[in-house]
């Protein structure tokens, strides 16, 4: 297939998320255990981070064999997510944030632009795994960095409240389950 195609395929599947991140969630997967991770405003940084992580995935594989598996099992993983949204309203219920330091306001601003909907599974998850998995496979030599900053992104989004723990259970769900489907149309 032509990477130009799926690109934008890649595009107009993403933009769906625009509408289903206006509607209202119906349900809320908050365990114990999630009232037990802190709100640490700082982790915004990684949280927003990853859509430069996306690019760059993008800038990094373009030339690589590996591209058009990344955005086969990318659009595989956002089409299963979408159904899961769309079927299954969901979101995360956010707290106050009092604190006026850079990074709360930050984190204030995205709460505010970013409503609490499509939790479970979280994108942020599942494409930060999708990336990482194609950039290690393309650079093994850069694997730590890569994993780390997968790691980084992952947790942030529960440290920003963003995400539930079960949230992040059904990213790496759903980057399995892209990974075995996207397989079915090629090498990965």
């Amino acid at each position: 297939m032509n990477k130009i195609f799926l690109l934008i395929i890649f595009l107009l599947i993403k933009s769906i998320y625009i509408p289903l991140n206006k509607r209202g969630s119906k349900y809320y997967w908050k365990i114990k255990f999630d009232d037990r991770i802190p709100l640490i405003p700082i982790f915004v940084i990684p949280y927003i981070g990853f859509y430069i992580y996306i690019l760059t995935t993008i800038i990094f594989l373009w030339n690589s064999k590996y591209i058009n598996n990344y955005f086969i099992t990318y659009i595989i993983s956002y089409i299963l997510a979408c159904l899961f949204w769309f079927f299954v309203p969901n979101g995360v219920k956010r707290p106050k944030i009092y604190n006026t330091d850079i990074f709360s306001r930050i984190t204030t601003y995205v709460h505010k632009y970013d409503n609490d909907t499509n939790g479970f599974p979280s994108e942020h998850v599942f494409a930060t795994l999708i990336c990482s998995y194609f950039l290690a496979l393309a650079f093994p030599e850069h694997s730590i960095l890569i994993w780390s900053i997968n790691f980084f992104i992952c947790i942030s989004t529960v440290f920003v409240k963003q995400h539930y723990i079960l949230d992040i259970l059904g990213g790496i769900i759903t980057f399995w389950l892209s990974l075995m489907i996207g397989g079915l149309f090629g090498r990965i």
